[in-house]
């Protein structure tokens, strides 16, 4: 006969005990491994960031360059000269971008050939390199025309 033989429930619930629960476990990693781990995570996410902050850095004259390209094309109808205030922007942009040996004497044809180049031969600069080239020496140039090829290459080229 076993202790429990008689016994109703109330007084079957009485003889339970609370149930034991665990410690919690805790969110520190206890292995060598997981602290690894973090400081790898934490060295990629710091090189990302400077990653990030050197692009950004080395593209910060495209921004100034887009900021003043949308100034001059806010003004274009009302302005006259507009076409040679591109073609300024250009020519301070390449300066800037790449070696003044190489741009600073190009002129005509020649300017014309190296935005082509420089855009990878982009069919919108391309199409419109000889009116880039030319507007600083043509006043009857149209201005507005020149705002969106100025704003590829500036986007585009490779420096």
């Amino acid at each position: 006969m076993s202790q429990y033989d008689g016994l109703n429930l109330p007084q079957l619930l009485d003889r339970m005990h609370e149930l034991v629960l665990p410690e919690p476990v805790s969110w520190i990693p206890q292995t060598p491994g997981w602290w690894v781990l973090l400081a790898w995570l934490l060295a990629m996410a710091a090189f990302g960031a400077w990653q990030i902050g050197a692009y950004r850095h080395r593209n910060r004259y495209r921004r100034e360059a887009l900021r003043r390209l949308a100034m001059i094309e806010s003004q274009a109808g009302r302005r006259p000269g507009t076409a040679a205030q591109i073609a300024g922007l250009l020519k301070r942009t390449a300066l800037v971008a790449y070696p003044r040996r190489q741009v600073a004497n190009l002129y005509g044809a020649d300017w014309a050939q190296f935005l082509c180049q420089s855009a990878n031969d982009d069919a919108q600069v391309v199409a419109a390199a000889h009116n880039l080239a030319m507007a600083a020496y043509q006043p009857d140039v149209d201005g507005a025309a020149l705002c969106q090829p100025a704003r590829r290459w500036i986007q585009l080229h490779r420096a």
